[in-house]
């Protein structure tokens, strides 16, 4: 008689349908590893814990990917079902399900009963995020003790040269009381909360300075080192130049996700507003005109300016039932890393890209005479927006090419923001804003108005600069050169050099944000 398995019931007889276990923390989904985002990449459906930044997830997950918070009654029997459709589960955790005490039921349950369809991705345990966030080296003999569900006695702490409490806000001073009694109240430990964000704080406490507050998690540190590594901690996280800094974006038509990066590389949290929507063009004639040519064979190039030309391009070859494959035999030529970007989506790759500047002027440098000896066709199709595309045209028109401009879509200014942003950028609450283009500063104080004065303004280069100057704001920051990396790092520059001056007169560090702010003078009754 063969063996069977307890373990895996009848509804899971083979359906395709699989779980995976993600730890993807603590505090940063960034902290995600390569298992963990190939999990997501090959999922049908993503579940996030309730408090999970769900935008963030989707941000990083493939498009079709459903995702959704967890929080139902049954979960367990809510995954299980999924699986036994065929379908492929990813259930994430900020942080890794064997190490925390509070990441719940589910996953023994679902491996229990998924059986050899269930895996478990290991993600960043907390207890050495917090270390490395705090910048403090274990020990060899290192103990950790979960509080976040309850505190024991101290005779049932762990022992051990470094100690690693992890609890929350409102068991702080509970944990405090019991630490009295081993380490006394003037004993110290490294106080940590919000860890691996940009609202990160580490403070040297005595236990007998603890207090409870409203944090959803907490950690406190002793032993050895937790003094003398102050001044590694602030250098290498909580010492970004930017960190902390809420920094704001206007956007164009241009993809800002590197920009984004880069901000976040030196401490950043960013926040974009919208000034430029992207329409249809005004009439479809042309476009249908210009993608029948495509198909027929009059062109020999095919030159895309920005991604939305690549979008738009594809959206009408879909209309007509085709898809890239129409496209075989035709040259294409790319400005841009979002272009490029948008292309390999479409599972297309640039033959000609610029080399020395991403700009279209640089490409018209850069592309190939016409020649009939070789060239069976002089024609090229540019889908542009309804600016025109004028150095480039002008440049391939003097190699020999008969280029046809089509407008491919319409760029026309966004809706205002909400009202709280608005009084935000208004009131100074951003302590940057970040510019990369002069449209992008027309069109932020367009619909948004006038950064406050005690906001650093940075630009991406000249133009910019002169832009936001004509419009009555003081330049901090012009990029060395015009690109995202240059701002950025402009940027985190004039932040170091800040903080130095603020050192060396001998006053707090403080973010732009951080002011005084004037109390509005209550009027003088006039006596006679």
């Amino acid at each position: 008689m063969e063996p069977s398995s307890p373990a895996t019931p009848a509804e899971f007889e083979p359906s395709g349908g699989s779980v995976t276990f993600v730890g993807s923390g603590p505090g940063d989904l960034g902290l995600l590893t390569l298992s963990g985002s190939r999990a997501m990449r090959y999922a049908d459906l993503i579940i996030v814990d309730p408090d999970a930044d769900i935008e963030q997830v989707r941000a990083l997950a493939p498009a079709h990917v459903e995702t959704q918070q967890a929080g139902s009654d049954d979960e367990v029997s809510d995954i299980l079902a999924a699986v036994a459709r065929g379908r492929k589960v990813v259930r994430l955790h900020s942080g890794d399900y064997f190490t925390d005490a509070d990441a719940g039921g589910v996953l023994p349950e679902v491996l229990a009963a998924a059986g050899i369809r269930a895996n478990v991705v290991p993600g960043v345990n907390r207890w050495s995020a917090a270390l490395s966030y705090g910048g403090v080296t274990a020990t060899t003999a290192f103990a950790a003790l979960d509080a976040t569900r309850g505190v024991p006695d101290i005779g049932a702490w762990p022992t051990g040269e470094t100690l690693l409490v992890r609890t929350t806000g409102v068991l702080a001073g509970r944990v405090a009381e019991e630490a009295t009694r081993r380490f006394g109240a003037d004993g110290t430990c490294l106080s940590l909360a919000a860890v691996g964000t940009t609202s990160q704080t580490s403070e040297v406490l005595t236990w007998g300075e603890v207090e409870g507050s409203d944090a959803a998690e907490r950690y406190f540190v002793v032993g050895p080192g937790i003094e003398d590594s102050r001044r590694q901690r602030l250098d290498w996280f909580e010492g970004k130049p930017l960190f902390d800094w809420r920094v704001i974006v206007p956007r164009t038509k241009d993809d800002l996700s590197s920009l984004i990066e880069e901000l976040a590389h030196y401490g950043a949290s960013t926040e974009v507003v919208a000034t430029m929507s992207i329409e249809p063009p005004r009439t479809e004639q042309a476009m249908e005109k210009a993608v029948r040519g495509l198909v027929d064979g009059r062109y020999l190039w095919l030159v895309f300016t920005s991604p939305h030309a690549v979008s738009a391009i594809a959206e009408r070859l879909t209309e007509y039932g085709l898809d890239s494959r129409a496209l075989s035999g035709i040259s294409l030529a790319a400005v841009g890393r979002g272009t490029i970007e948008a292309l390999a989506r479409l599972g297309l790759v640039a033959d000609l890209t610029p080399v020395v500047e991403n700009t279209t002027g640089a490409l018209a440098n850069e592309f190939p005479a016409y020649d009939d000896l070789i060239d069976p066709l002089d024609r090229v199709l540019v889908p542009s927006a309804d600016v025109s595309v004028e150095p480039l045209l002008v440049g391939l028109g003097r190699l020999g090419w008969e280029v046809e401009e089509v407008t491919a879509y319409r760029t026309v200014r966004a809706a205002p923001p909400p009202a709280e942003m608005r009084d935000d950028i208004k009131t100074g609450m951003f302590d940057a804003v970040v510019f990369t283009s002069a449209t992008a500063v027309r069109n932020m104080i367009g619909i948004a108005g006038k950064p406050h004065a005690a906001t650093v303004v940075a630009a991406i280069g000249p133009a910019t600069a002169a832009a936001c100057e004509m419009h009555g704001l003081r330049v901090d920051v012009v990029a060395d050169a015009p690109t995202f990396e240059s701002v950025a790092e402009g940027l985190a520059r004039f932040a170091d050099r800040r903080r130095a001056d603020q050192t060396e007169a001998g006053i707090p560090v403080t973010k732009p944000s951080q002011r005084k702010r004037r109390k509005r003078r209550k009027p003088v009754s006039q006596t006679g």
